[in-house]
């Protein structure tokens, strides 16, 4: 497979640590800045240095004497893709539910496994997930935690973030279910000094189905310390009433993000419209999951005026990767229109390829509020980058890169991975991971929590799981669905 080449290997290791910053410029690529004022750059350079872009041009003379140059002839350079909500925890649990909707969800996860999570099992669910996401292309990746049971789970997966090397967004929230050590909202300012800590962390609080105290009250402890807000589960009636109040109340603004809003009344979306709400949309969770009707608010969300991002949210029933994301939104967006077209309806205008990209990248960071620093490929930024093969049998001859990166490629065509500078992808294979020992790891926690519920892997996922137990989690399903 074509790709990039670096003539020394040794500096393959020097770009590999984040302790020394090493200066690059990536030589000769087709460049897809995502920058409305940079546009495609057809032969293009990016160089970078401290971690940072320090410039994107058709050709580049004046380099740092220590500069490594990458050659990426052949390659279509990229920002890095931002999954604008995924919860990691459940990363040992991959693909194990692939059949099931939200009640059985919700009676695996939340109901079942949940509360045997011990936080070396936090651990290495995001250390998976989070592994796979940098595989996958996403150097950024909102971490929805709803399963931090105590403040040691939540250490442990500030633990995988260190480790990993991906830029977080940790979005605490508590658990959904049964017991835990009702130690938030109040651990949130503990938490923000370990994000503090961690470069490449920020911090936001996540309000999703278990509200601890009202949501006005929480919106305003976030907001006293400064953090965004992400709203999780918002579908169904009982969003949209609670929603459409708190617009009337003042309480909704840019710095919420709402993920799913499947269902809503159009009372809800004015509210958000007005506010400037956020939206991320977890199109495949929508469909797949059947979430209050299954049909994801593609063309709403459109109509706010603001592209929405992109998520993947649970790899236990879902893909992992951005191109699934992007091209079941663009499907789906373009199967609703034309159906309104045929039903005698206005036909909204068509998403473009071009636009389901800018969801992944420039509008995911907007909406995990990193808009300032990631998303796009302009002079300042942080040098997030994906440098992807466009030569290879399945995308050869090329010509149109936002066709090929949208529709063409898939994760093996990612063959060098940014995040803040560090290279954490190489040659298709993510650097620093004992693969053998990963997944020793991940079978032993997935095998330790399955049993402690007292489920079984059976050909068709966990059995043994009955309905829904918890009297709350019933509650929500029926008010939401």
């Amino acid at each position: 497979m074509t790709g990039p080449t670096i003539g020394d290997p040794a500096d393959i290791i020097r770009l590999a640590s984040p302790d020394e910053g090493a200066p690059f410029v990536l030589r000769g690529a087709t460049v897809l800045t995502l920058d409305p004022g940079l546009g495609r750059i057809d032969g293009g350079d990016v160089l970078v240095r401290n971690g940072r872009i320090a410039a994107v041009a058709e050709r580049i003379g004046d380099l740092p004497a220590d500069a490594v140059t990458v050659d990426a002839t052949d390659c279509i350079v990229t920002p890095g893709f931002v999954d604008g909500h995924r919860h990691c925890w459940q990363g040992s649990l991959r693909r194990l539910a692939v059949d099931a909707d939200l009640a059985e969800y919700l009676a695996i996860t939340h109901d079942g496994v949940a509360r045997h999570y011990r936080p070396e099992d936090m651990y290495i669910g995001n250390r998976v997930a989070l592994t796979g996401a940098l595989d996958a292309g996403f150097t950024t990746v909102l971490d929805l935690s709803h399963n931090t049971r105590s403040k040691a789970h939540a250490d442990a997966v500030f633990d995988a973030y260190r480790d990993t090397g991906i830029r977080a967004v940790h979005a605490s929230a508590p658990p959904n279910a049964y017991e835990w050590e009702e130690h938030w909202p109040d651990d949130l300012g503990r938490l923000r000094d370990l994000a503090d800590a961690q470069p490449l962390v920020t911090l936001r609080m996540a309000i999703d189905m278990r509200r601890v105290r009202p949501v006005e009250e929480l919106m305003g402890i976030a907001r006293s310390l400064g953090l965004g807000i992400t709203m999780d589960g918002v579908m169904g009636p009982g969003s949209a009433e609670e929603l459409t109040r708190l617009g009337r109340q003042g309480f909704l603004g840019p710095d919420v993000t709402l993920i799913h809003a499947t269902s809503l009344s159009e009372s809800a979306w004015v509210e958000i419209e007005r506010a400037g709400v956020q939206i991320v949309l977890a199109t495949t969770s929508d469909e797949q999951l059947s979430l209050a009707g299954g049909v994801p608010p593609v063309q709403r969300a459109l109509d706010t005026g603001h592209k929405p991002g992109l998520s993947v949210d649970v790899e236990i029933s879902l893909a992992g990767d951005a191109f699934t994301q992007m091209r079941a939104t663009l499907l789906t967006q373009r199967m609703l229109a034309v159906m309104s077209r045929t039903a005698g309806e206005r036909q909204p205008e068509m998403l473009t390829n071009a636009d389901v990209l800018e969801m992944a990248t420039m509008s995911g960071a907007r909406a995990v509020g990193l808009a300032d620093r990631v998303g796009s490929i302009a002079v300042g930024k942080e040098a997030d980058l994906l440098v992807i093969s466009a030569q290879g049998i399945n995308s050869l001859p090329g010509g149109n890169p936002v066709g090929t990166v949208v529709q063409g490629v898939d994760r093996s065509d990612i063959r060098a991975v940014f995040v803040g500078g560090t290279l954490r992808k190489w040659d298709g294979a993510v650097l620093g991971v004992d693969l053998p020992d990963l997944r020793a790891r991940a079978e032993t926690s997935r095998d330790h929590v399955l049993s402690a519920a007292g489920f079984r892997i059976g050909p068709n996922g966990p059995e043994g799981v009955p309905e829904l137990q918890d009297a709350w989690l019933r509650e929500y399903f029926a008010s939401h669905d």
